[in-house]
C-alpha cells in the first residue's frame, strides 16, 4: 500500500477527496458533527420533555379540547333556545355576549373565549369532530378558510405539527399566498388560541360563513344598543321584531348550507 505524503497534496487533490466522499452517499456532516459535538444538534421538543410528560400532556390537551366543545355547545344551546323565552319572560334582550357572560361565570371563562367556543362549536357538527383528531384551536383555524376539512384533514395526517404550520401547508396546496392576518390572544387561562380572519376572496360557502358572523355581530350590537337609548315602546317593539326577523334569516341560511 502506498504511503500517502501530505505534503504534496494539492488543494485540487484535496477538493476531489471531498467531493468523493460527499458523493459517496455515506457521509453526512450534519449527523457526523453532531455525534461527536452535542451542542451543534437543534434542541427539540422531544429533548425538553420526557416521554413521561408528553403522555400527560397529551392527555390534558385531549381532555381540554373536549371541554371547550361542551362549554361551545352549552352557549350554542342557550342561545338557540333561551334567547326568546327568557328574553320574553324577563321582559329584556338577552344578547348573545349576556349569555357568553353568563356562560363564562360559571366556568371561569372570560366572555370573549366563550364566543370562540361557541362560534367552533355552531360551525362544525359533532360529526365532524369525530372525524379528525386534532386540537381545537386548529378547527379554530379551519373555521376561516375556503376548505375547512381540507386543512383538518391535513393537521389529522400530521399530529406534531403545529396549527400555524398546518395553516402554511393548507395555503401551499391551494396555491394561494397566506393572508396576512392579525393575530388575537384570547386572555383565558384555557389553551392558546388565535381567531382568524375571514378570507375576502372565499367562495360561496365562505360568504356564507362571512355573512352569517356579520349578521351576529349586528344582533349582538342591536341587543347591547337598544337598551341603553330611550326609544318609545313601539319602537322598541319594531327593532325586537328586526332583531328576530334576522335570527330566522340566520337559521334558513344554515339549514341551507
Amino acid at each position: 500500500m502506498d504511503i500517502i505524503n501530505l505534503d504534496e497534496i494539492t488543494s485540487v487533490d484535496t477538493d476531489e477527496i471531498v467531493k468523493s466522499v460527499l458523493d459517496s452517499g455515506e457521509f453526512n456532516p450534519t449527523r457526523e458533527m453532531g455525534s461527536i459535538l452535542p451542542y451543534t444538534r437543534k434542541v427539540g421538543v422531544n429533548d425538553i420533555v420526557p416521554e413521561e410528560y408528553q403522555q400527560k400532556l397529551m392527555a390534558i390537551d385531549l381532555t381540554m379540547s373536549q371541554c371547550f366543545w361542551l362549554i361551545g355547545d352549552v352557549a350554542t344551546d342557550l342561545i338557540n333556545s333561551v334567547n326568546r323565552t327568557r328574553s320574553q319572560e324577563l321582559g329584556k334582550l338577552i344578547s348573545k355576549t349576556d349569555i357568553f357572560e353568563a356562560v363564562g361565570f360559571f366556568c371561569h371563562r372570560s366572555a370573549r373565549a366563550v364566543r370562540f367556543y361557541y362560534e367552533a362549536a355552531h360551525f362544525f357538527p359533532p360529526v365532524v369532530r369525530n372525524k379528525y383528531d386534532v386540537p381545537f384551536n386548529v378547527y379554530g383555524i379551519a373555521r376561516w378558510v375556503k376548505l375547512p376539512e381540507l386543512l383538518l384533514q391535513l393537521a389529522s395526517e400530521n399530529p406534531m405539527w403545529s396549527a400555524e404550520k398546518v395553516r402554511a401547508e393548507y395555503y401551499k396546496q391551494m396555491g394561494e399566498e397566506v393572508p396576512v392576518r392579525e393575530s388575537k390572544e384570547v386572555p383565558d387561562s384555557g389553551a392558546e388560541l388565535e381567531q382568524e380572519l375571514p378570507e375576502s376572496t372565499a367562495p360561496s360557502m365562505g360568504f356564507k360563513n362571512v355573512l352569517l358572523s356579520k349578521l351576529d355581530h349586528t344582533v349582538d350590537d342591536l341587543r347591547e344598543i337598544i337598551v341603553k337609548i330611550p326609544l318609545p315602546v313601539s319602537t322598541r317593539k319594531r327593532i325586537g321584531d328586526v332583531i328576530y326577523e334576522i335570527i330566522d334569516i340566520e337559521g334558513e341560511i344554515r339549514r341551507e348550507t
